[in-house]
């Protein structure tokens, strides 16, 4: 869960927010606007649990900016909870619902956020960014498609796609098939701190890879959720796993063709007949390991 907050907590601005925008991409207030609070029951299947009003009403401190001001209470149970935004752009326009999902985690089992190295934030970081992952989207614009007025209200979520130790997971998992190209450098650089420190250049390679293991872990989870629906004349289509697939062969050709033949291009080779310095086999200083050889460095020559 990308936010989370503590029972007791108060959540102000900045927390739990929204930010409308028209059809020009302009900041604009909603003509109505409010949300309710939910608690979130585990599944399969998921049931919404109303807390407190169906209808509150959020704070407008700028133009086209919104945001839920509520107190966690002390007694609030933990878990995931959702908040629905009930929105419309003007007096005649149809509602539309925006949801939003948060997490309510103990003060004294709280989740200790991960501690991850300098090197592995980077690496999170950069590839989120490369994901466009970085940010929640939290803009919204009253511009839903005209064909799809007839089908209902359209709902969003708010969050981050994957999460940090997923996309560590994914980086390390790239790095183990980076070291398998030849020549084989897992035994030099077996994590990302080495990676970062010893061959920075390499990381785009890295990131490459990592983005593979990123789409086929959504196309895996769009293929159990996609359908394909027609009743009454209205259809509706979601499909999903095939634009993941094509993200992740575009990454693929990148990374098993230009990452593999660089790695053989700057990565230095070591190759010759190793000799003893003196003792056994040492008879010249230019030539191979024959005779008997002599034991002290005096009579070396």
């Amino acid at each position: 869960m990308a936010i989370a907050f503590q029972p007791g907590q108060t959540v102000g601005r900045g927390d739990l927010d929204i930010f409308l925008r028209n059809g020009a991409g302009n900041p604009a207030n909603a003509a109505e606007i409010y949300y309710a609070l939910y608690f979130v029951a585990p599944g399969p299947p998921e049931i919404e649990q109303l807390v407190g009003q169906a209808q509150r009403t959020p704070i407008n401190p700028s133009v086209g900016e919104y945001y839920a001001s509520l107190a966690i209470p002390a007694s609030a149970g933990v878990g995931t909870y959702r908040i629905r935004w009930t929105l419309k752009e003007t007096v005649s326009s149809p509602y539309q619902e925006v949801a939003q999902e948060f997490a309510v985690v103990s003060s004294t089992t709280a989740t200790t956020p991960a501690t991850y190295s300098l090197a592995q934030t980077q690496m999170i970081w950069s590839l989120r960014v490369l994901l466009r992952d970085q940010n929640p989207d939290k803009f919204y614009h009253f511009r839903p498609p005209e064909f799809e007025g007839d089908i209902g209200q359209y709902n969003r979520i708010f969050g981050q796609i994957w999460e940090d130790a997923e996309l560590l997971e994914y980086l390390q998992r790239s790095l183990d098939s980076f070291n398998a190209f030849p020549p084989n450098t897992g035994h030099i650089m077996p994590n990302l701190d080495l990676l970062v420190i010893q061959k920075p250049q390499w990381r785009t390679f890295i990131l490459w890879g990592a983005i593979i293991h990123a789409c086929m872990a959504m196309s895996l989870n769009w293929i159990a959720d996609e359908f394909d629906y027609s009743i009454g004349g209205v259809s509706l289509s979601i499909e999903k796993s095939s634009k993941y697939e094509s993200m992740k062969q575009n990454a693929e050709t990148q990374f098993n063709e230009k990452a593999a033949e660089t790695k053989q291009r700057t990565t230095k080779y070591i190759r010759g007949l190793q000799q003893p310095r003196f003792g056994l086999g040492v008879r010249s200083a230019f030539g191979p390991n024959v005779g008997r050889g002599v034991l002290s460095p005096r009579n070396f020559i």
